[in-house]
């Protein structure tokens, strides 16, 4: 089997109008994070997911367009080369993308960088089309000549964190809540029932493999959607959690009952958001409800840390909808050279995507 590209080894492309040296002492990552803060990023756009993505997934290494200014990292975007076209280091297991730019300005520079550097059809997806950088990026590539192209792709629930959790749940359907309270009752009936959560890389190995073993049990093992399906995707999740714990957000969730896991959610806590990544449970308990008990427990510390909000990410599905209604949409931004190729490309995506839907609900 070939070796993996080694993520660190980044080309990079610094804009030359606005480009200076960094100083010798600080690294591209450390910049990166450093300007990940300052806007608030989520993590996905963080280079440590970045580098664990492309050591498990990535065939070749990515190309990195930076923007600077006086001697500042102001706007950063990680693309890979490939034969069709260039595109974002994501796939299914990637919650959101896109530039990460310290204002509209950066943002509107790396597009202006794409188009010089890279050529051909460029792809970011899951993007989110409300935010400043992402809009200001789109805008700039069709200023610079681009066909674009957006495509919905999902629209990913969340809870936002305001007042108290008591009047959170007041909003829900009574029969839900109900419901929740009833299990809660009957599982506490069964035994000792606990929640631990795991965040730092003490004994993070042994919580890791718990985890595994609960979000590949049940439908997703068949279905070849869960973790332990691919050695790439245990890679990658081991990695991240990692990488969390040691920077302090990782939130590694169990619900348990007489010490035994019955229930498990991976979170990033980043910014002062809970991101769902992945969760699970075993198929043994389902009439416990654990996923969802969990999802209530995840939720009551929200509020009771005053985060922001709580993010399930993925696609508005019923368990998730039970706790909320809002979503946030996730859609495909395709760029197209104004050629003939390249206006045929955007106008079978075009034809092709609500064909595509059509099928996939079938």
């Amino acid at each position: 089997m070939a070796a993996r590209p080694d993520p660190m080894r980044f080309q990079n492309v610094a804009i030359p109008a606005t480009a200076t040296p960094s100083a010798p002492e600080r690294t591209q990552h450390q910049e990166w994070d450093e300007l990940a803060d300052r806007v608030a990023a989520p993590p996905f756009l963080r280079p440590g997911w970045i580098e664990a993505w492309c050591r498990a997934y990535a065939k070749a290494a990515p190309t990195v367009l930076e923007v600077r200014r006086g001697g500042e990292l102001a706007g950063v975007l990680p693309v890979i080369r490939r034969r069709r076209a260039t595109a974002g280091p994501t796939n299914s297991h990637t919650p959101l993308f896109g530039p990460l730019a310290a204002d509209e300005e950066a943002a509107a520079e790396l597009a202006g960088r794409a188009v010089a550097e890279l050529g051909g059809a460029l792809v970011l997806e899951p993007v989110d089309p409300a935010h400043p950088a992402t809009a200001a990026f789109a805008d700039a590539l069709l200023e610079s000549g681009r066909l674009t192209l957006a495509e919905s792709l999902r629209k990913a629930p969340y809870v936002a964190v305001e007042g108290s959790f008591d009047d959170y749940l007041k909003e829900l359907s009574k029969n839900h809540r109900k419901q929740v309270a009833r299990r809660r009752r009957r599982l506490e009936e069964a035994g000792h029932v606990t929640v631990e959560i795991q965040t730092s890389p003490h004994g993070l190995a042994s919580a890791l493999e718990d985890f595994v073993q609960l979000e590949s049990s049940g439908w997703k093992r068949g279905s070849g959607t869960a973790i332990a399906s691919r050695r790439a995707n245990r890679d990658f999740y081991t990695e991240v959690a990692r990488w969390a714990a040691e920077r302090g957000s990782l939130r590694l969730s169990f619900l348990a009952l007489d010490g035994r896991p019955i229930a498990a959610e991976l979170g990033l806590e980043e910014g002062g958001v809970l991101y769902a990544l992945k969760g699970g449970f075993d198929p043994a308990y389902s009439g416990f409800g654990p996923g969802q008990l969990l999802t209530h427990e995840s939720l009551s510390r929200c509020f009771a840390a005053g985060l922001e909000s709580y993010e399930f990410l993925g696609r508005d599905e019923g368990y998730k909808l039970a706790w909320t209604s809002a979503t946030r949409e996730r859609v495909r931004l395709r760029a197209f050279p104004r050629t003939l190729g390249g206006r045929v490309s955007r106008q079978a995506h075009r034809r092709l995507r609500p064909l595509w839907l059509r099928l996939r609900r079938a």
